[in-house]
């Protein structure tokens, strides 16, 4: 695809929404702000993904507005139903990734391999489970030992892809699947185990770090 104005227009805007959302991030006194560039993050990625790409993927524009649904839905937070609402917009963008990165699989992967990231996706949600036990209300234990349970599975396709796949920057996913991984871990343990410091800027730094390099990875089709 031949560069366009509209790729650096994207890019541009892309990045100082991003630098303007983190800027709001590191104080409280930035709340207004941080809302509205948070609202801003994944349209513009959507943005840039469709600028860039040589194949639309419509399970990757799902993935991404999901992504926008669940950050609006946390802007809602402390009411009872905005999380649940956003871990749930979060869980079907990450099956829309699983299954983008299974469909491009060039092969099937070894069975060993498949078992044993299998394995290591339920022992790392039930290990975090079992960490945010005490903290985590009755109701919500199961929906979110199943979001765990997806956001690992998403991590181990995303090594699927990046070992078996055939687009150029497959490993990018990986590495985003990972970080995303560690980024709503955190945002967890903030919510139901005790105060993380510098929660917004961390969160918010692996989840636009994820979001991107998976987005990345999945761009450039031919």
């Amino acid at each position: 695809m031949e560069d366009s104005p509209l790729q650096y227009i994207a890019v541009a805007l892309y990045l100082l929404v991003i630098s303007l959302h983190l800027f709001a991030c590191a104080s409280r006194d930035r709340l207004m702000l941080r809302r509205i560039t948070k609202c801003c993050l994944m349209p513009l990625l959507l943005l840039c993904y469709l600028s860039f790409t040589g194949e639309v993927s419509y399970l990757v524009v799902a993935a991404i507005l999901c992504g926008f649904v669940g950050d609006v839905f946390l802007l809602f937070r402390p009411r009872r139903w905005s999380f649940p609402a956003g871990i749930l917009s979060f869980a079907a963008g990450h099956v829309f990734y699983i299954i983008r990165f299974l469909g491009e699989l060039t092969v099937s992967p070894a069975w060993y391999l498949c078992a044993a990231l299998g394995l290591v996706s339920l022992v790392s949600a039930i290990t975090l489970l079992h960490y945010l036990w005490k903290g985590l209300p009755k109701k919500l234990r199961p929906p979110s030992f199943l979001y765990m349970l997806i956001i690992a599975t998403m991590a181990s396709c995303a090594i699927l892809f990046a070992l078996y796949g055939v687009l150029p920057l497959r490993w990018l996913a990986a590495v985003g699947g990972l970080i995303f991984v560690a980024s709503d871990s955190t945002l967890s343990i903030d919510a139901f185990h005790h105060p993380v410091r510098y929660r917004n800027v961390i969160v918010m730094s692996t989840y636009i770090a994820a979001q991107t390099l998976i987005v990345s990875s999945l761009t450039f089709a031919g």
